[in-house]
């Protein structure tokens, strides 16, 4: 599990997280409705989820 890290530090890739598919996790925002949301997403199967964790 991933450590006490904020969505807005994981955004910069200072740790490498992988997903229980053993693609990488890498987080982007979007901006959508007015709002700057983070969203993360596994680069081996393209899903995605609100935290990062979801996809561990």
């Amino acid at each position: 599990m991933a450590g006490p890290i904020s969505k807005n530090a994981r955004r910069e890739g200072a740790k490498q997280l992988t997903s229980r598919w053993g693609g990488a996790i890498k987080m982007k925002s979007v901006f959508e409705n007015g709002k700057l949301r983070h969203m993360a997403y596994c680069e081996k199967t393209g899903n995605s989820a609100r935290k990062a964790r979801d996809l561990m």
